[in-house]
Protein backbone atom coordinates (compact mmCIF):
# COMPACT_ATOMS: atom_id res chain seq x y z
CA UNK A 1 0.00 0.00 0.00
CA UNK A 2 2.80 2.50 0.04
CA UNK A 3 3.70 2.24 -3.30
CA UNK A 4 1.34 3.63 -5.84
CA UNK A 5 1.27 1.21 -8.38
CA UNK A 6 -2.85 0.59 -7.88
CA UNK A 7 -3.03 4.14 -9.09
CA UNK A 8 -0.94 3.96 -12.03
CA UNK A 9 -2.59 0.87 -13.40
CA UNK A 10 -6.34 2.32 -12.66
CA UNK A 11 -5.22 4.96 -14.63
CA UNK A 12 -3.58 3.24 -17.32
CA UNK A 13 -6.86 0.82 -16.95
CA UNK A 14 -8.86 3.91 -17.53
CA UNK A 15 -7.15 4.85 -20.49
CA UNK A 16 -7.51 1.98 -22.21
CA UNK A 17 -10.97 1.46 -21.77
CA UNK A 18 -11.71 5.24 -22.68
CA UNK A 19 -10.01 4.74 -25.57
CA UNK A 20 -11.86 1.57 -26.99
CA UNK A 21 -15.25 3.37 -26.02
CA UNK A 22 -14.25 6.75 -28.11
CA UNK A 23 -13.26 4.44 -31.18
CA UNK A 24 -16.75 3.05 -31.47
CA UNK A 25 -18.90 5.92 -30.02
CA UNK A 26 -21.03 8.16 -31.84
CA UNK A 27 -22.15 12.07 -31.59
CA UNK A 28 -24.65 10.86 -29.53
CA UNK A 29 -22.68 8.51 -27.13
CA UNK A 30 -20.27 11.09 -26.45
CA UNK A 31 -22.98 13.67 -25.84
CA UNK A 32 -21.16 13.75 -22.24
CA UNK A 33 -18.23 15.97 -23.36
CA UNK A 34 -19.78 17.22 -26.63
CA UNK A 35 -22.79 18.81 -25.59
CA UNK A 36 -20.61 21.32 -22.85
CA UNK A 37 -18.17 22.30 -25.59
CA UNK A 38 -20.90 22.66 -28.28
CA UNK A 39 -22.58 25.22 -25.68
CA UNK A 40 -19.15 26.92 -25.02
CA UNK A 41 -18.01 27.33 -28.82
CA UNK A 42 -21.76 28.81 -29.51
CA UNK A 43 -21.49 31.07 -26.51
CA UNK A 44 -18.12 32.28 -27.91
CA UNK A 45 -19.09 32.77 -30.93
CA UNK A 46 -22.35 33.98 -30.62
CA UNK A 47 -24.44 31.37 -32.08
CA UNK A 48 -26.43 28.17 -31.33
CA UNK A 49 -25.29 25.17 -32.76
CA UNK A 50 -27.75 22.51 -34.15
CA UNK A 51 -27.75 18.81 -33.05
CA UNK A 52 -26.99 16.15 -36.11
CA UNK A 53 -27.28 12.43 -35.27
CA UNK A 54 -25.35 11.53 -38.58
CA UNK A 55 -22.16 14.12 -37.26
CA UNK A 56 -22.46 15.81 -34.34
CA UNK A 57 -23.04 19.82 -33.58
CA UNK A 58 -23.47 21.74 -36.53
CA UNK A 59 -22.94 25.70 -36.96
CA UNK A 60 -26.20 27.44 -38.14
CA UNK A 61 -24.66 28.00 -40.96
CA UNK A 62 -22.94 25.01 -42.04
CA UNK A 63 -19.82 26.31 -41.84
CA UNK A 64 -18.18 23.94 -39.33
CA UNK A 65 -19.05 20.71 -37.73
CA UNK A 66 -17.98 19.76 -33.92
CA UNK A 67 -18.03 15.81 -34.58
CA UNK A 68 -17.00 12.98 -32.63
CA UNK A 69 -13.12 13.40 -34.08
CA UNK A 70 -13.63 16.56 -32.40
CA UNK A 71 -14.61 15.46 -28.68
CA UNK A 72 -11.20 16.04 -27.47
CA UNK A 73 -11.16 12.47 -25.20
CA UNK A 74 -7.22 11.48 -26.24
CA UNK A 75 -6.61 14.58 -24.50
CA UNK A 76 -8.55 14.29 -21.49
CA UNK A 77 -6.65 10.45 -21.80
CA UNK A 78 -3.15 12.28 -21.65
CA UNK A 79 -4.46 14.79 -19.06
CA UNK A 80 -5.56 11.67 -16.79
CA UNK A 81 -2.48 9.60 -17.37
CA UNK A 82 0.19 12.89 -16.90
CA UNK A 83 -1.35 13.64 -13.63
CA UNK A 84 -1.91 9.94 -12.03
CA UNK A 85 1.41 8.54 -13.62
CA UNK A 86 3.51 12.31 -12.99
CA UNK A 87 2.26 12.91 -9.35
CA UNK A 88 0.60 9.73 -7.32
CA UNK A 89 3.55 8.56 -5.98
CA UNK A 90 4.54 11.61 -4.23
CA UNK A 91 1.49 11.12 -1.87
CA UNK A 92 1.89 8.79 1.12
CA UNK A 93 -1.36 7.60 2.05
CA UNK A 94 -3.32 5.52 -0.30
CA UNK A 95 -6.85 7.80 0.61
CA UNK A 96 -4.82 10.47 -0.66
CA UNK A 97 -3.80 8.81 -4.03
CA UNK A 98 -7.45 7.93 -4.23
CA UNK A 99 -8.29 11.27 -3.73
CA UNK A 100 -5.71 12.82 -6.45
CA UNK A 101 -7.33 10.37 -8.54
CA UNK A 102 -10.56 11.59 -8.56
CA UNK A 103 -9.60 14.85 -8.94
CA UNK A 104 -7.38 14.32 -11.55
CA UNK A 105 -10.30 12.64 -13.99
CA UNK A 106 -12.85 15.49 -12.88
CA UNK A 107 -9.71 18.20 -13.93
CA UNK A 108 -9.18 16.19 -16.92
CA UNK A 109 -13.03 16.99 -17.71
CA UNK A 110 -12.70 20.25 -17.11
CA UNK A 111 -9.55 21.27 -18.57
CA UNK A 112 -10.72 19.14 -21.88
CA UNK A 113 -13.88 20.84 -22.46
CA UNK A 114 -11.84 24.27 -22.12
CA UNK A 115 -8.60 23.47 -24.11
CA UNK A 116 -10.62 22.00 -26.87
CA UNK A 117 -13.20 24.67 -26.89
CA UNK A 118 -9.98 27.18 -27.58
CA UNK A 119 -8.70 25.02 -30.28
CA UNK A 120 -11.85 24.78 -31.89
CA UNK A 121 -12.91 28.47 -31.97
CA UNK A 122 -9.28 28.90 -33.21
CA UNK A 123 -9.14 26.47 -36.27
CA UNK A 124 -12.70 27.93 -37.38
CA UNK A 125 -11.16 31.36 -37.38
CA UNK A 126 -8.05 29.75 -39.20
CA UNK A 127 -10.03 28.25 -41.75
CA UNK A 128 -11.12 31.84 -42.61
CA UNK A 129 -7.80 32.87 -43.85
CA UNK A 130 -7.29 29.92 -46.48
CA UNK A 131 -4.00 28.42 -46.49
CA UNK A 132 -1.06 30.39 -44.02
CA UNK A 133 2.67 30.16 -44.73
CA UNK A 134 2.10 27.47 -47.54
CA UNK A 135 -0.18 25.03 -45.66
CA UNK A 136 -3.77 23.80 -46.71
CA UNK A 137 -6.18 24.91 -44.20
CA UNK A 138 -6.53 21.07 -43.13
CA UNK A 139 -2.36 21.16 -42.47
CA UNK A 140 -2.79 24.32 -40.51
CA UNK A 141 -5.64 23.05 -38.59
CA UNK A 142 -3.29 20.53 -37.42
CA UNK A 143 -0.98 21.79 -36.60
CA UNK A 144 -2.52 24.57 -34.50
CA UNK A 145 -4.43 21.29 -32.70
CA UNK A 146 -0.47 19.60 -31.91
CA UNK A 147 0.59 23.04 -30.91
CA UNK A 148 -2.61 23.83 -28.80
CA UNK A 149 -2.40 20.34 -27.11
CA UNK A 150 0.83 20.04 -26.34
CA UNK A 151 1.17 23.48 -24.63
CA UNK A 152 -1.52 22.79 -22.48
CA UNK A 153 -0.55 19.95 -21.60
CA UNK A 154 2.92 20.98 -20.15
CA UNK A 155 1.79 23.86 -18.75
CA UNK A 156 -1.30 21.46 -16.92
CA UNK A 157 1.92 19.41 -15.56
CA UNK A 158 3.81 22.68 -14.62
CA UNK A 159 1.17 23.60 -12.90
CA UNK A 160 0.54 20.04 -10.79
CA UNK A 161 4.23 19.90 -10.43
CA UNK A 162 3.94 23.22 -8.99
CA UNK A 163 0.94 22.52 -6.89
CA UNK A 164 2.61 19.26 -5.14
CA UNK A 165 5.61 20.92 -4.22
CA UNK A 166 8.33 19.84 -7.03
CA UNK A 167 10.40 20.99 -9.37
CA UNK A 168 11.28 18.53 -12.07
CA UNK A 169 11.04 18.57 -15.85
CA UNK A 170 8.62 16.43 -17.04
CA UNK A 171 8.82 17.52 -20.85
CA UNK A 172 10.03 13.73 -21.43
CA UNK A 173 6.99 12.22 -19.64
CA UNK A 174 4.41 15.12 -21.41
CA UNK A 175 6.08 14.01 -24.84
CA UNK A 176 6.11 10.57 -24.47
CA UNK A 177 2.74 10.30 -23.43
CA UNK A 178 1.98 12.92 -26.67
CA UNK A 179 3.65 10.52 -29.07
CA UNK A 180 2.63 7.48 -27.44
CA UNK A 181 -1.15 8.51 -28.06
CA UNK A 182 -0.84 10.18 -31.22
CA UNK A 183 1.61 8.01 -33.06
CA UNK A 184 1.68 4.84 -31.04
CA UNK A 185 -2.04 3.75 -30.32
CA UNK A 186 -3.21 4.56 -33.64
CA UNK A 187 -0.89 1.76 -35.20
CA UNK A 188 -1.69 -0.70 -32.49
CA UNK A 189 -5.18 -0.42 -33.00
CA UNK A 190 -4.62 -0.65 -36.46
CA UNK A 191 -6.65 2.41 -37.68
CA UNK A 192 -3.61 5.14 -38.64
CA UNK A 193 -5.79 7.10 -40.66
CA UNK A 194 -4.85 8.19 -44.42
CA UNK A 195 -2.84 11.18 -43.52
CA UNK A 196 -1.25 8.85 -40.47
CA UNK A 197 2.29 9.93 -42.49
CA UNK A 198 2.10 13.27 -42.95
CA UNK A 199 0.50 13.17 -39.08
CA UNK A 200 3.36 11.83 -37.88
CA UNK A 201 6.00 13.97 -39.18
CA UNK A 202 4.22 16.58 -38.04
CA UNK A 203 4.11 16.26 -34.70
CA UNK A 204 7.34 14.26 -34.50
CA UNK A 205 9.11 18.05 -35.52
CA UNK A 206 6.71 19.75 -33.02
CA UNK A 207 7.60 17.47 -30.44
CA UNK A 208 11.53 17.86 -31.37
CA UNK A 209 11.28 21.27 -31.69
CA UNK A 210 9.88 21.44 -27.81
CA UNK A 211 11.96 19.15 -26.25
CA UNK A 212 15.09 21.03 -27.96
CA UNK A 213 13.13 24.38 -26.41
CA UNK A 214 13.11 22.64 -22.81
CA UNK A 215 16.68 21.39 -23.29
CA UNK A 216 18.04 24.46 -23.96
CA UNK A 217 16.04 26.52 -21.13
CA UNK A 218 17.49 23.47 -18.55
CA UNK A 219 20.80 24.15 -19.99
CA UNK A 220 20.52 27.47 -19.30
CA UNK A 221 19.33 27.57 -15.46
CA UNK A 222 22.14 24.89 -14.69
CA UNK A 223 24.93 27.74 -16.10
Amino acid sequence: MKRPWLSWAAAIAAAYGLKLAYSRASAADLAWILVPTARAVGWLRGETLIFNPASGWVAPDGSYVIAPACAGVNFLILVLTVAVLGFAHRLRSPRARLGWWLASLAGAYVATIAVNTLRIVAAVELYRFGPVAGLTPEAAHRLLGILIYLSALWWLYTALDRLTGGRRSGALLVVGAYLGMTLVVPLLTGHPGARYAEHAMMVSLIAGLFMAGRWAVLRRERA
